[in-house]
């Protein structure tokens, strides 16, 4: 049963893509990488990268068919593990990114999401990101060829948010009274296009991750269950700035858009020069440093649960299941200077499985291929996270005290929809849409 030894120490490899751990729903990115536990050696470090590319747009907004381009952007996640322990007992620490998500709105209609029934401003583009580090320990008692063992460790989460939103600003009241009043007569405003961006962020928040795991090595058998708590960020604050994007405008009774000087000519007034050149121009910054904060943000807690069992010589048997609270992710809100903006989602809690097949082909090379399947979070307040099915494989290169993985994963997103009677801020369609994955890691055993 050599092989069995040999091939133990790469499943990794197998559950890394084959999990689909990067597409793991909602806005999973990188897990703890905790399976060096069980790498053999006193000293291993492991470095590792991610590049994903998901590719999710449009296919239609308030009723407009289009292509609007993707709105989803591309994504690395940065893994590092150093382990120090041998046969009964090890501790890891880990860093990686666990959460993060990014939208460009910037190619919809209008340049942004649309505005909520009644008005409002206009999601142009947000990003986040959690970057995690983390300590997880493993005590273990051997008898009778098999290892059981408990997990257990913490871990630290910050969190990071940027977001722009378009929005108009009265600014009628800068006029003389004189310009006010007929503007007021008229049932007209005077409006200027702004932005408005903030960055907010919280500290480290602690969690805890706990778990047991049994062995049979001889027979490359292995079951784990891994718990990892919730923390939520319940201090997010920072600033946000205003800036005009163009030029004053007159709203008129009817909704009709006019420039400031065809409005005054309506109205039979002559603008004065001296008016015009104070409005504000394209790309003034209105204000700056303005107190900003959003609600608590929730990193869900989930249970991850992998096996493996070895089913001829050299050949195992891989699955893995993930169970993750997004139910927890309500809506975003953000507010600035007294105004807020939304982001709904209300997610269901999402699902992960992946079943797969590792293969040693020698001494030094071996791999893996599996499939997954991951069941959608969104319920129509959002769209974005749909059903997806995915195809991945991975090849390991050893030597003595190196190893080499690379892998890649290629993804099919089913279509959906969101509409404002679920929730939703706007009417919209996605298509099937395809994602992509690429891995590399190098392990160093001392």
């Amino acid at each position: 049963m050599a092989h069995w030894g040999r091939w133990l120490a790469g499943t990794a490899l197998a559950f890394g893509l084959g999990s689909g751990t990067a597409l793991a729903g909602g806005f999973q990115r990188g897990v703890a990488d905790t399976d060096t536990l069980y790498e053999p050696g006193e000293f291993v470090t492991r470095l590792g990268f991610t590049y994903v590319s998901p590719e999710r747009g449009f296919t239609s907004v308030n009723g407009v068919s289009g292509d609007f381009g993707d709105y989803t952007g591309t994504y690395r996640i940065p893994s590092v593990a150093l382990k120090y322990g041998g046969d009964m007992g090890a501790c890891v620490g880990n860093y990686t990114e666990s959460f993060a998500a990014e939208g460009d709105y910037s190619g919809l209609p209008g340049g942004a999401q649309p505005a909520p029934i009644g008005g409002g401003s206009r999601v142009r583009n947000l990003e986040f990101q959690s970057n995690e580090v983390s300590a997880t320990c493993r005590v273990s008692y051997s008898a009778n060829g098999m290892r059981f063992s408990l997990l257990g460790g913490i871990y630290g989460e910050d969190f990071d948010f940027q977001g722009e939103s378009l929005a108009t600003r009265n600014i009628g009241a800068t006029l003389p009274v004189a310009l006010q009043g007929a503007l007021t007569r008229a049932n007209a405003q005077l409006l200027l296009p702004v932005s408005v961006s903030v960055d907010t962020s919280d500290d480290m928040t602690v969690g805890y991750r706990i778990g047991a795991a049994f062995e049979i090595p001889e027979y490359a058998v292995r079951a784990q269950v891994l718990y990892r708590s919730e923390v939520e960020h319940d201090s997010i604050t920072g600033t946000g700035n205003v800036a005009s994007t163009g030029s004053a405008f007159v709203r008129l009774a009817n909704g009709r858009e006019v420039s400031v000087p065809t409005a005054l000519g309506a109205l039979g007034i002559t603008a004065p020069p001296a008016l015009l050149g104070a409005l504000p121009a394209p790309g003034t910054v209105l204000a700056s440093g303005l107190p900003a904060f959003q609600n608590t943000a929730t990193s869900p807690q989930s249970l991850y649960v992998n096996a493996q069992t070895g089913i001829a010589e050299g050949t195992l048997l891989l699955a893995s299941f993930r169970w993750t609270d997004w139910s927890t992710n309500r809506a975003v809100v953000t507010t600035t200077a007294g105004a807020s903006s939304v982001s709904p989602y209300y997610w269901d809690d999402g699902y992960t499985a992946s079943i797969g097949i590792g293969r040693a082909f020698n001494e030094r090379i071996s791999g893996s291929v599996s499939i997954g399947y991951d069941t959608g979070v969104s319920t129509g307040a959002e769209t974005t996270y749909t059903d997806l099915y995915t195809l991945s494989g991975g090849l390991s290169l050893k030597d003595t005290w190196a190893e080499l993985r690379v892998g890649g994963l290629i993804g099919y997103w089913t279509d959906g929809s969101q509409s404002i009677d679920r929730g939703a801020i706007y009417n919209g369609t996605v298509g099937d849409d395809w994602v992509y994955a690429a891995s590399a890691s190098l392990k160093l055993t001392f």
